[in-house]
């Protein structure tokens, strides 16, 4: 399996949000990929952030869960990286749904993906908490998981 997580997926192994433990699970998939948007990096540091501005969390666990996804992201994750043809898909996607610029970005990302891997590759699942992202992933056809169904 392929597994391409949007932040709002991704920040719940971080976190304990709705649909961590599912998250959790698919992280320990046999022979699974998984992947991330290059905006990943600087949308989880914004989380990780909120929650330490919101008081949720302490400065020691804003330092150690930054350490941890720096690890996680440099070790666990494929980066689908910057590209003229993703923003242009990205920008084509805004005007066809009703998308924030970001998500927007995550979706293209997943899609770019998806076209460029090899016919036998196995399926790629576009993994969500955010329920407009997920229906419009399903409207581009892409298979989808959506977190805010798992407790």
């Amino acid at each position: 399996m392929i597994f391409f997580f949007d932040t709002s997926a991704l920040v719940k192994r971080y976190l304990h949000e709705k649909g961590s433990a599912r998250v959790r699970r698919l992280l320990q998939t046999a022979d699974a990929i998984f992947y991330q948007t290059f905006v990943a990096p600087l949308e989880m540091t914004s989380a990780f952030y909120r929650q330490h501005r919101g008081g949720q969390i302490s400065v020691e666990e804003l330092s150690f869960l930054l350490r941890s996804y720096g690890v996680h992201s440099h070790k666990e994750y494929l980066l689908v990286p910057y590209s003229e043809s993703l923003i242009n898909l990205a920008e084509a996607l805004i005007s066809r749904h009703p998308l924030r610029a970001l998500d927007a970005v995550q979706l293209a990302s997943a899609l770019e993906l998806r076209g460029a891997l090899p016919v036998d590759a196995p399926p790629l699942i576009f993994v969500s908490a955010d329920d407009r992202l997920v229906k419009t992933a399903s409207q581009e056809h892409l298979q989808v998981e959506n977190l805010e169904s798992f407790p």
